[in-house]
């Protein structure tokens, strides 16, 4: 009986584990990327952005995220520069 409980809980980690595994959109082709966003609200839709070549690199950066997330991650960019640009008042 011990050893059926145990070989339970393997199979149901296993099961869980594969289940989670993450989906890399970065390593996905274009049409890939279509036929993922087909059935999908704008908002969960997957975005890829081909980032910039850093000094030294001829290997491009390609992020990819959730519209949602892009939409976060630049509502937080702007209001970051806002406040830079605001400045101290005691220059």
């Amino acid at each position: 009986m011990k050893k059926l409980s145990v070989l339970f809980s393997v199979v149901f980690t296993l099961m869980v584990s594969c289940a989670q595994q993450q989906i890399r959109f970065n390593n996905m082709s274009e049409s890939e990327l279509l036929a993922h966003n087909r059935d999908k609200p704008v908002m969960d839709q997957i975005y890829c952005e081909e980032g910039k070549v850093r000094t030294g690199s001829r290997i491009r950066r390609k992020e990819c995220r959730k519209v949602s997330d892009w939409v976060e991650h630049n509502f937080r960019t702007q209001q970051m520069i806002q406040t830079m640009s605001v400045g101290s008042p005691f220059n």
